[in-house]
């Protein structure tokens, strides 16, 4: 039979028997910390899908990210993570670009449709205002020869 003895009585046995638990804990730690950087590229991959929805839906052509991230997606499949990470590099420098782009184009995109919309309101107030002034125009140009005789000259 095995007898483990007494339990340690100074307090550098105790110290000791911490750092050991401490490292065995750190060793069983770090398999989850490689399963994490596997996992990674994957949470890299749905940030970057988001960003892209979330420009796509303010009107900005999206469809170069969604080729570098079509080819990430494959590249994944396949276990290929570093050209996986290097094709997620280059789809968000494309990102970053239409991005800063976005907000010059979502003004002018707003101009526009507002622009006209003003436009479309107005007609009907300068429909009211200057149509009565063309057509008075009009009537005394088409008019101005005329000869006006009166009841006195025809007798």
């Amino acid at each position: 039979m095995i007898s483990w003895g007494a339990p340690p009585k100074s307090a550098r046995w105790s110290a000791a028997f911490l750092v050991l638990a401490a490292l065995a804990l750190a060793t069983v730690a770090v398999p989850w910390v490689a399963r994490a950087e596997v996992a990674d590229p994957y949470s890299r991959f749905y940030e970057l899908y988001v960003r892209t929805v979330r420009i796509s839906s303010r009107g900005v052509d999206v469809c170069e990210v969604l080729e570098h991230l079509s080819e990430v997606l494959k590249l994944l499949e396949l276990g290929r993570y570093g050209e996986a990470l290097e094709e997620m590099g280059r789809a968000e420098e494309v990102l970053a670009r239409l991005e800063h782009v976005a907000g010059a184009l979502v003004l002018r995109v707003s101009l526009a449709k507002y622009g006209g919309a003003a436009v479309l309101a107005s007609v009907p107030l300068a429909v009211y205002v200057l149509l009565p002034r063309v057509y008075v125009y009009a009537w005394y140009r088409a008019r101005r020869r005329w000869v006006v005789v009166s009841e006195r000259t025809r007798r």
